[in-house]
């Protein structure tokens, strides 16, 4: 059985087409379960280091799934040929690294109807935001619990940029209904108010009162019905 993490799991429910780009695989089990469950046809599994492809191909052999997966030592998308390629996942890294990945100018092929999966460990609101000012649609947002609540973000570019709130870009489009959408927040709400605390303590009254005035914000669109 592929150990593939609840995270992963998420990530490949969201996937729509066949041709498959995996940005820092690191071991490969994502691809690997795409193949073995018939999820993908073809896979590109990429890293930047040597070291994890090396365990990518451990992994492939052991699952028997090298024949329709191909591993590329590549800095995101820079030794990616992206022809035929239908989606997108990127995932297990922070939301800066997403973004500059996205802003590359090897990725300009992900305007072209690319569907994006796209799972950042920390500061998912640089990535969404992001994501608004240049023109990519969240399609879907789903908060997944692992060894902590993540969000799964799925995004395709429209080309039209829109405007989202300072408090939006922490909460996205996560069902507020969902009780680990509740969990996620309470992990930003906690982050948020240190913050606070920490401007507080170096004398910035504004600052503080910036962040909290989020908090509240951002509590408030929790507390909608």
């Amino acid at each position: 059985m592929i150990p593939i993490s609840p995270r992963l799991l998420c990530c490949a429910s969201l996937l729509k087409g066949d041709y498959v780009c995996d940005i820092g695989t690191d071991h490969a089990y994502l691809p690997a379960y795409l193949i073995k469950s018939d999820k993908a046809r073809t896979v590109i599994a990429t890293d930047v280091r040597s070291g994890p492809l090396e365990s990518a191909k451990g992994t492939l052999k052991r699952f028997q799934a090298a024949d329709r997966i191909r591993l590329v030592l590549s800095d995101g998308f820079q030794k990616v040929n992206p022809k035929g390629i239908t989606d997108v996942v990127i995932a297990g890294m922070g939301g800066e690294t997403i973004r500059d990945i996205l802003s590359d100018p090897s990725a300009e092929f992900i305007k072209k109807n690319v569907n994006l999966v796209l799972q950042p460990m920390t500061k998912a609101e640089i990535l969404r935001k992001w994501l608004a000012e240049n023109g990519f649609t969240v399609t879907k947002e789903v908060a997944v619990k692992d060894s902590h609540v993540y969000t799964v973000i799925q995004a395709c570019y429209s080309g039209e940029p829109y405007e989202i709130s300072e408090a939006q870009c922490y909460y996205g489009k996560l069902r507020r209904t969902d009780p680990l959408t509740k969990i996620y927040i309470a992990g930003i709400q906690d982050r948020l108010h240190t913050k606070a605390h920490g401007l507080a303590d170096a004398g910035d009254p504004n600052g503080e009162a910036a962040v909290r005035k989020l908090i509240a914000e951002i509590n408030d669109w929790l507390a909608k019905p």
